[in-house]
């Protein structure tokens, strides 16, 4: 019977993968953003509302970070080293005229400079921007429920649970974890699907 079994069975051909193609990326999904930033001209908003000038032989300015920052938050990373691995796609390099992409903690360095009046600067930034965007939209057409109707506001928060003794941490409501320290995390605002942090 195994004699049979054999006879019939046809053999697996060998496949070689080879990565040898140029111009590809995992990170497709950010190319739009990319072009999406271009038309809102989020470098010269930036620039604008914070005049953070590094010297004239510094390879990246207070710009450069805040996008890669962006950026790599859009694609979903939590720290600077990922933050920094998702920028050194080549074609994400090539799309937003980076030549090369600092490390983490050049990265990290700059982001130190903002104070805390840039902060509202920026915070500024993003709600003029928003505000671009919500009109474009009606203009264009669109229906927006959240133009159109009432809407309705959900601001909530979360409680985490922590170890040892750390800042702001305090003895308070925690269902699981009865007389445990926690930290509140700030509101989150939900605003017809969208959230934000508040």
């Amino acid at each position: 019977m195994k004699n049979i079994a054999k006879k019939y069975s046809k053999r697996q051909p060998k496949i070689k993968a080879e990565m040898s193609g140029k111009g590809l990326t995992v990170h497709a999904g950010l190319l739009p953003v990319l072009n999406f930033m271009g038309k809102l001209m989020f470098r010269e908003r930036v620039h604008e509302a914070v005049h953070k000038d590094r010297g004239a032989n510094a390879r990246y300015q207070f710009v450069d970070a805040v996008q890669m920052v962006v950026i790599g938050l859009i694609a979903g990373a939590t720290s600077m080293v990922e933050v920094m691995k998702v920028c050194t796609d080549e074609v994400l390099k090539k799309m937003s005229g980076w030549k090369e992409v600092p490390v983490d903690t050049t990265i990290g360095r700059i982001m130190k400079l903002a104070s805390q009046g840039d902060i509202v600067e920026l915070t500024g930034v993003i709600h003029r921007f928003r505000g671009k965007i919500w009109k474009r939209a009606v203009r264009s057409g669109h229906k927006l429920r959240s133009a159109l109707c009432e809407v309705w506001i959900d601001v909530d928060s979360t409680v985490d649970g922590v170890y040892g003794k750390q800042e702001g941490a305090e003895v308070g409501y925690n269902p699981h974890k009865m007389l445990s320290p926690t930290i509140n995390e700030p509101g989150i605002l939900r605003l017809s699907g969208i959230n934000i942090l508040r």
